[in-house]
């Protein structure tokens, strides 16, 4: 029997409510703390869960889409770069290149 089929539908709905609860208190706080005007007041942000490959697991609703998209690309490129063995609790990863995910250009 594989985990699959162990889990039942009540605990993965459990399992899925929590991760939108983190995203999107992810979401709140940097709304609530942010100096940019514009996250504050519009919500021109984005706040995800990923896995170690990089895959979306879930996403905030507090937001824009862009700002997600862009931000699967780069979770990608950051793992690509720094390697998953280089990364420890606590790291932050921040970028900024264009090319790599980016929503606008003032990103």
């Amino acid at each position: 029997m594989n985990i699959q089929t162990r889990i039942s539908l009540i605990d993965k709905q459990i399992m899925w409510n929590r991760l939108l609860a983190v995203v999107e208190e992810q979401a709140q706080v940097c709304q609530r703390t942010a100096f940019s005007t514009i996250v504050r007041e519009s919500g021109d942000l984005a706040a995800g869960v990923f896995d170690a490959k990089g895959r979306m697991l879930a996403q905030a609703v507090t937001g824009t889409p862009g700002h997600i998209n862009s931000m699967a690309l780069a979770v990608g490129h950051v793992i690509r770069t720094w390697g998953l063995p280089a990364m420890r609790p606590g790291d932050v990863f921040i970028h900024n290149d264009p090319w790599m995910g980016t929503g606008h250009l003032n990103d």
